[in-house]
């Protein structure tokens, strides 16, 4: 259940007007689910209850359903991981404001060299007992929509139970993994000095709880602010991580009714007492986007035409990235990105050696890629909330997180979840990449994601290991 709460509280793309919901994801989160519970409501509400198998995402939508899942758009409902959710989760550009990233002009396909014996070979236990990866995959429970992973350039498994190749579904926090990378080329390249504090790139930050927080110990998400997604603070109308959601989406603060600046927000983030930047690792998706702002100052060019020249624009993927953005047009690359799983998969190729399979030239760099790899805090990821569901998720410890990835492993590998069921597993020394998508909400049966620890076996397999 910690897992549970803790994997709840990080869907964070928009803020529903009421706090009531907080209350109700606390419920979710918690299994207290009864018939007067107030939750029932709120499942009774056309699409927001799962019914419908994953695999009706494979055929075109109804007009009747399609237009009542637009009209009921709203983060609790989305939220619930539902059959509404299954909509939203493949057409985000249809509810919010959208930019894109495009893609190299020249369109290279993935070869594939498919290895038949991953599918029963790796297992891994799943609270059903213990299941081959193929079974898991095809579970109902867990609501798998798409798995890919690519060894040496070359696609080696990929099942589709929930989608079709050419969907493109949205990454959730994955997408912070594009900002890490950016952050770290920036820095690479003299434009950021990580050493610097944040109101060095931030003036209009200066005089507030952000002065004497350096750059790295936020891009580690160490910043001893109360901007950690708990539980107690999603549940407070007075909390700034309720106020910045709030006000990211445009949505009215629960606890005024209006509507604030969410950057201002963010700027009037409280200490917390006794602890100092860089001690320990609080899972923040508000600080992912100050780095998207002091990246496109940096640049001046918004951040989807800044990832374009960076990073998509010298890839040779089959489509090009959807940012879906906030009212000011800012993208939420902290979660709202859509792309195939295939060009999922192609970003991740990006830090091995066979990224020319995937690019034109090289986007990862050795240089950044060691330095993701290796720019975290042991003791700050330790003491870290996510430290023990991530040792749950694997069947071993990862080493620390890093520049906006959840986990690096000693062996270099690097991992990134997202909310109800989306990860990247990036192994640079095995040269493997294994990308999912799903849509698997709260509500038991559902709720349990085993993917990393079968991403990480799968690598391992390959590999001869």
């Amino acid at each position: 259940m910690k897992k549970l709460t803790l994997v709840l509280i990080w869907m964070r793309h928009l803020l529903t007007k009421k706090n009531a919901i907080f209350t109700l994801a606390v419920l979710t989160a918690v299994g207290a689910f009864a018939a007067d519970n107030p939750l029932a409501k709120y499942l009774e509400v056309p699409g927001g209850a799962t019914t419908l198998p994953v695999s009706v995402a494979k055929a075109p939508f109804s007009l009747e359903f399609a237009q009542d899942a637009q009209q009921r758009f709203e983060n609790f409902h989305y939220q619930l991981g539902g059959d509404h959710a299954l909509y939203y989760n493949l057409h985000l550009s249809e509810v919010l404001h959208t930019a894109t990233s495009k893609p190299n002009m020249e369109y290279r396909p993935l070869k594939k060299n498919m290895n038949k014996k991953i599918g029963s070979a790796v297992k891994f236990t799943a609270k059903e007992g213990e299941l081959s990866l193929d079974e898991y995959a095809e579970h109902p429970n867990h609501r798998v929509q798409g798995i890919l992973m690519i060894h040496k350039g070359k696609i080696v498994y990929e099942t589709y139970p929930g989608m079709n190749p050419m969907d493109v579904h949205a990454w959730m926090s994955p997408g912070k993994s594009t900002v890490g990378l950016v952050i770290a080329q920036l820095e690479a390249e003299g434009k950021i000095d990580m050493n610097k504090e944040v109101v060095h790139y931030l003036p209009e930050f200066k005089g507030s709880n952000w002065d004497g927080i350096k750059m790295i110990d936020a891009a580690n998400m160490a910043t001893a602010l109360q901007l950690e997604e708990t539980m107690e603070a999603i549940i407070d109308p007075e909390s700034v991580i309720v106020k910045f959601f709030s006000a990211e989406f445009g949505a009215p603060n629960p606890a005024t009714g209006q509507v604030d600046n969410w950057l201002e927000i963010l700027k009037g983030a409280e200490e917390i007492k006794g602890e100092n930047p860089g001690e320990r690792f609080r899972y923040s998706s508000a600080v992912t986007q100050v780095f998207i702002v002091i990246a496109e100052r940096i640049e001046n060019k918004t951040w989807a035409r800044l990832f374009q020249d960076r990073v998509w624009g010298k890839m040779t993927a089959r489509l090009p990235m959807q940012h879906h953005l906030t009212p000011d047009g800012t993208s939420v690359a902290h979660g709202l990105l859509s792309t195939t799983l295939e060009d999922f998969g192609r970003f991740g190729m990006l830090f091995t050696p066979s990224w020319d399979k995937a690019a034109v030239e090289p986007v990862v760099s050795a240089k950044v890629l060691k330095r993701l790899q290796t720019a975290g805090s042991r003791d700050a990821f330790v003491a870290g909330a996510k430290y023990q569901g991530l040792i749950d998720d694997f069947g071993e410890e990862p080493w620390m997180n890093s520049y906006q990835f959840d986990a690096v492993f000693e062996d270099g590998a690097l991992w990134k979840h997202g909310n109800i069921g989306q990860g990247i597993y990036i192994d640079p020394k095995r040269d493997f990449v294994g990308v999912y998508f799903s849509t698997n909400g709260y509500i038991p049966p559902y709720g349990e994601d085993k993917m990393p620890g079968f991403l990480r076996r799968s690598a391992k397999y390959v590999a001869g290991e």
